[in-house]
């Protein structure tokens, strides 16, 4: 496979580091925009983030895959919710990755493809208790990607998500805090919960997450499009 510049908005850690090694190890050009790493922006500005995309292109070329993994909303305790917190939660989610995206569609629509995998969550599926300002960005994205897909689909670009559950990072940590305060349990018996709920018995790493992402991206999955998949090791029995 041709060598293509992949970027990955929120690729300093988790998921997104994850993602941004494997696809160098394939071979690929990686950029990587972050708060904190590689070409740093806050995704949470439109116009920084158009300014950060073409640095990046100025350097390693136009983008052939966009990988998103930036931005999560806080996990806390429902009587904790407030609509300041759910609109903080499409702040630090669903903007992020909507600027970012709506930055590299033009250039991909001109060249006549190109390939979007917005790391989402099934928290957009199932309405969490400690994760609902979270869920809600979730949700959106979701809608977002099926109908970009679509609409992008004869410009010859993909757009596909992917729906991890928990994830072995540091945002874990915090899903597992804001469980115990929610039951007023220890930590250590909410990893317990959390884990019995998950058919293998145990949570992925970041670099199996990785892996799916890199296939989605390649010309094995060019039939996916416009869908999200959910990637929980059968979790959520959902349809």
């Amino acid at each position: 496979m041709t060598p293509r510049h992949v970027v990955i908005a929120g690729g300093s850690r988790g998921i997104g580091a994850a993602c941004a090694a494997r696809f160098a190890a394939g071979g690929d050009r990686v950029s990587v925009l972050s708060r904190s790493e590689g070409i740093r922006v806050d995704l949470r500005e439109a116009g920084a983030v158009a300014a950060a995309l073409q640095q990046a292109e100025a350097a390693q070329g136009p983008t052939d895959v966009l990988v998103c993994t930036a931005g999560a909303a806080r996990q806390a305790p429902t009587r904790a919710l407030d609509a300041a917190a759910l609109r903080e939660g499409m702040e630090a989610k669903y903007f992020p990755y909507a600027n970012i995206i709506m930055a590299a569609l033009p250039g991909m629509a001109a060249r006549g493809r190109g390939v979007i995998v917005p790391v989402i969550g099934m928290g957009g599926k199932v309405a969490s208790p400690t994760h609902l300002p979270g869920g809600a960005a979730n949700a959106a994205l979701m809608l977002l990607t099926s109908g970009l897909g679509h609409a992008y689909a004869a410009s010859g670009i993909r757009v596909v998500g992917v729906n991890p559950g928990p994830v072995a990072t540091a945002r874990f940590d915090q899903l597992l805090a804001a469980r115990a305060a929610q039951d007023g349990i220890s930590p250590e018996a909410a990893r317990n919960a959390v884990t019995a709920g998950l058919p293998a018995g145990a949570v992925p790493t970041p670099e199996q997450l990785a892996e799916i992402v890199h296939f989605l991206a390649g010309d094995g999955a060019v039939m996916l499009n416009g869908t999200v998949i959910a990637a929980d090791g059968g979790a959520v029995p959902v349809i």
